[in-house]
């Protein structure tokens, strides 16, 4: 027998779904009351009824559904859902009330959910995963139940867990099995929700039957204080099949916490809890008096976890304490066994020191701390000497050692750019000898003067670098490229100013690629705006230029632009 074969034939043996459970699934979807006056006939979705009024229904309520008004579909799914505005006459339930010949087609009504139903059945519980839609347009009963497509079937057993599921679309068959044999090891449960990879539909499901449980041998684990999210019930029932004793300890002692932890992340807290260990007391490793003393605090799980890694050296009192603080364990155990501390060491001075911070208790505490260790190491401070490594003073510690960590820094970063500006000086000095001729060139092309504005070539590209430092933005960046060839870079510049960097413009031929200021006019004006684009200040005078590149950039005998259409020469 094939996988796909085996998945099948245990699917054909989950129970069917029973008359009260359509019914459950059926109050899963907005009850209409569907309405066509001219005949009198009525269609109720919550209890399935279809009746002409007059023929022996002559109830007020009756008529009354019939004269109700009807209730329009919201324009937009952000709009809020339609509410209903009456009672069904026949069963009492809030409808929603449509006349028939306002509806149109009814493809906006279409709705979709979906229900994972439990049932005690054979030795087992059964839990059936269906997803369901309800439809009122052309070919659909108006009364008639949901379509309901089983994708997913699971039996738990104590000590034993199987599923089968296949997509929510399409005729695919299921499968094959999965099996869930064994406890937790590897921190992933096998069972999972058929519902996961719904994206479209989100991840959650409603529960129905969630009292059949109560005939299963996981009634003990199912307390009416669980508060496990319903789209972890398939992972909370598969651990309550083999950890029952240990899940209904658990919830008993207020640590539902713990059991989310087990169910949704995998997570077991193994250094604290014995899962194989069915004794409340020995399940924590604690004496009977210890155990007393646990239960009076808030039952956090850290905080035993904290008195395991302490090796009992702390009290359970002193560790509730701590964490109350808000201590970190992970990080702290970290920096205690990297700097040579015991932790218990360190935790007490960050409790001393919790004063030097204003939020966030210990675990602000630690960070300043580590600030301090970082910037002190980077500074040459002798740490192996504790007074050093834990100053009395943390927060006057931190400031000092901070300030000269800045310093050191500032001196890296100004010897690394002056580096990095010798180096791009040097590059461009080995290609500034083949520029000057590239120069002369651009200038005779682009350079131009009119009404005190002018666009010149930069001399070197270190005269580009310079640009990119005064203006504030990226053309430092073109130096090289412009000297290469590779792009064209220009200063636009007052005539009375022409050394002072003013806008930079890039060019592609004769086109203008982008003219920025300072900033690339990233910054407001005195009006609260941001400074205007160039291209609009400036326009008569861009397109005057940008006119006379295009035919030919021709000039007089000086050696001025002799502008098209003009008898007068350009000052």
């Amino acid at each position: 027998m094939t996988e796909r074969e085996k998945a099948t034939k245990f699917a054909e043996l989950a129970p069917p779904l029973r008359e009260g459970e359509m019914e459950a699934i059926n109050a899963l979807f907005p009850a209409y009351m569907f309405r066509r006056r001219k005949t009198g006939e009525l269609w109720t979705t919550c209890c399935r009824e279809h009746i002409t009024v007059g023929n022996g229904y002559g109830k007020q309520d009756l008529r009354r559904a019939m004269w109700e008004p009807h209730q329009r579909e919201p324009k937009n799914r952000w709009d809020e859902r339609t509410k209903p505005s009456m009672n069904c006459p026949l069963c009492g339930k809030p409808v929603i009330v449509k006349e028939l010949r306002y509806t149109g087609r009814r493809e906006n009504l279409s709705y979709y959910k979906r229900a994972l139903v439990l049932r005690w059945y054979k030795g087992a519980l059964w839990a059936r995963a269906y997803d369901c839609s309800k439809h009122y347009t052309a070919g659909y009963d108006l009364a008639g139940e949901p379509v309901c497509k089983l994708v997913g079937v699971y039996r738990f057993r104590p000590g034993m867990v199987e599923e089968t599921t296949r997509p929510w679309y399409g005729d695919i068959p299921f499968l094959s099995i999965v099996t869930q044999d064994g406890p937790l090891t590897k921190g992933k449960w096998n069972i999972h929700s058929p519902f996961a990879a719904n994206a479209e539909y989100g991840v959650g499901y409603d529960v129905i039957g969630l009292d059949e449980v109560q005939e299963s041998p996981l009634r003990y684990c199912c307390r009416e204080e669980f508060d496990v999210p319903q789209y972890c019930l398939l992972e909370f029932l598969t651990a309550c099949c083999f950890y029952p004793r240990q899940i209904e300890m658990l919830f008993k002692a207020g640590m539902g916490d713990v059991v989310q932890d087990l169910v949704r992340r995998g997570v077991k807290h193994a250094v604290v809890i014995d899962w194989n260990n069915e004794n409340p007391a020995k399940i924590f490793g604690l004496n009977r008096q210890e155990l007393k003393i646990f239960l009076k605090t808030n039952r956090d799980i850290e905080i035993l976890e904290l008195h395991k890694r302490l090796k009992g050296r702390v009290s359970i009192t002193v560790c509730a304490d701590w964490m109350g603080m808000g201590l970190d364990i992970r990080r702290t155990f970290q920096q205690a066994k990297k700097w040579g501390l015991a932790p218990e060491r360190l935790i007490r001075y960050l409790a001393g020191n919790v004063g030097c911070v204003r939020y966030g208790g210990m675990s602000e505490a630690l960070r300043i701390w580590e600030d301090y260790t970082t910037a002190a190491e980077a500074t040459g401070y002798p740490l192996h000497r504790e007074n050093i490594l834990l100053p009395k003073d943390l927060g006057k510690a931190h400031d000092e050692a901070a300030s000269k960590h800045r310093a050191i820094l500032q001196r890296q970063r100004d010897q690394a750019e002056q580096q990095y500006r010798k180096a791009e000086l040097d590059r461009l000095a080995q290609a500034n000898a083949a520029y000057d001729e590239r120069r002369e060139k651009l200038d005779r092309k682009y350079g131009f003067e009119l009404d005190g504005l002018l666009i010149r070539a930069p001399i070197s590209g270190a005269e580009v670098l310079d640009e990119g430092r005064a203006l504030k933005h990226c053309v430092g960046g073109y130096a090289e490229r412009h000297v290469q060839g590779k792009t064209t870079i220009l200063f636009m510049r007052r005539a009375a100013k022409p050394d002072e960097p003013w806008l930079t413009i890039e060019m592609n031929g004769d086109k203008l690629i982008q003219i920025h200021g300072y900033r690339n006019e990233g910054i407001h004006t005195m009006e609260g705006r941001f400074a205007p684009d160039p291209r609009e200040v400036y326009r008569e005078f861009l397109d005057t230029w940008l006119d006379w590149l295009k035919k030919g950039s021709k000039r007089d005998k000086q050696g001025r632009p002799k502008l098209p259409g003009k008898k007068k020469e350009a000052a």
